[in-house]
């Protein structure tokens, strides 16, 4: 791989130099280049390397960006004990730096480890901090993300209103995005909570505008969800 050849040269080279923290940022590129690859031991074994360096030369930010390198390796791997304690670290060190865009990457991480493993009652809370951040970050992008990842754990709960309200938020942002595909997942899923709580009227609207999406996307897995 061309990248992870360029990323051994700049290591090599930082090494010949003494340089301490460009030997770090080596080790980091190296632990992003085998993570991509999905080689995930690897990707580890260079991330620690980074965080060792990291950890000497007394830099946080990069601390924190190299526990959630860390993190996502060791999920990807089952380690679970392992990327739950990596992914706090780095929402600890972020809030140390009081650095709001890292903070938020934690916290929506952490929502996602636990959503995955069906742990909606723990999810909940870190995607409901991210949203008391999102007026500094201004990603409505990420923002939509994140209510539908809320909308989701809810309706996965049993709490359709609250389903419903972060849905309509998802749907409001893919609006002002002009996302068609994103608007066209968020009516399907408002149709879903709508149907559990028995507004029908409501769940057959969310159709019909599901449909009317789906075909100015000419999308047929949506059409088949419209129609059925």
């Amino acid at each position: 791989d061309t990248a992870l050849r360029l990323h051994k040269t700049h290591l090599s080279i930082a090494q010949e130099l003494s340089d301490y923290a460009a030997q770090g940022r080596a080790y980091g590129n190296m632990g992003n280049a085998y993570n991509a690859l999905g080689m995930y031991d690897q990707a580890v074994k260079y991330h620690r390397q980074e965080l060792q360096i990291s950890m000497e030369v007394n830099d946080r930010a990069s601390q924190a960006s190299t526990h959630g390198n860390l993190a996502v390796a060791y999920q990807a791997l089952g380690a679970h004990d392992r990327a739950l304690q990596h992914y706090q670290n780095h929402l600890n060190i972020a809030r140390e730096l009081r650095d709001i865009q890292s903070e938020a990457r934690a916290l929506s991480n952490l929502g996602n480890f636990h959503c995955t493993r069906g742990e909606f009652v723990q999810a909940a809370p870190y995607y409901e901090q991210y949203l008391r951040l999102s007026p500094e970050l201004q990603d409505m992008e990420g923002e939509g993300k994140v209510c539908h990842n809320l909308g989701y754990a809810h309706y996965c709960l049993g709490n359709y209103e609250e389903a419903v309200k972060y849905y309509e938020q998802d749907l409001a942002l893919a609006k002002d995005l002009h996302d068609k595909l994103s608007q066209a997942k968020a009516y399907c899923n408002l149709g879903l909570a709508f149907k559990a709580l028995m507004d029908f009227n409501k769940a057959e609207e969310c159709q019909k505008y599901l449909l009317s999406l789906a075909q100015s996307l000419n999308n047929s897995q949506a059409k088949f969800r419209a129609l059925g």
